[in-house]
């Protein structure tokens, strides 16, 4: 299970978001990244990765458009949407998303 956890300039944790027991988060990334995402392709259920000021530009973007997208299913669309406030409020903070895999 990913835990998203937003950090300011000084990479103190502000705030945490896990992903849900069915790993949703992740099976939308890897559809992405089979798609030809640049930005989720690093996003890993078995790594941790982390996103700086211009990566979160990038990603708030991605998962904008995923948003938008008719097709996406239910619990994906729910952990997206709970998600894309991470990324946001780091990029507020001038700080950083750090995902870390367990």
């Amino acid at each position: 299970m990913l835990t998203f956890y937003v950090e300011d300039q000084n990479h103190a944790r502000v705030r945490r978001v896990a992903d849900d027991a069915a790993n949703s988060f992740p099976q939308l990334a890897r559809a992405r990244a089979a798609a030809g995402s640049r930005v989720l392709d690093v996003v890993d259920p078995y790594a941790d990765a982390m996103f700086n000021f211009i990566q979160l530009d990038r990603l708030i973007v991605e998962l904008k458009e995923l948003l938008a997208e008719e097709s996406l299913p239910g619990a994906q669309r729910a952990k997206a949407e709970e998600v894309l406030g991470a990324p946001t409020e780091a990029r507020e903070l001038s700080g950083y998303l750090f995902i870390v895999g367990d």
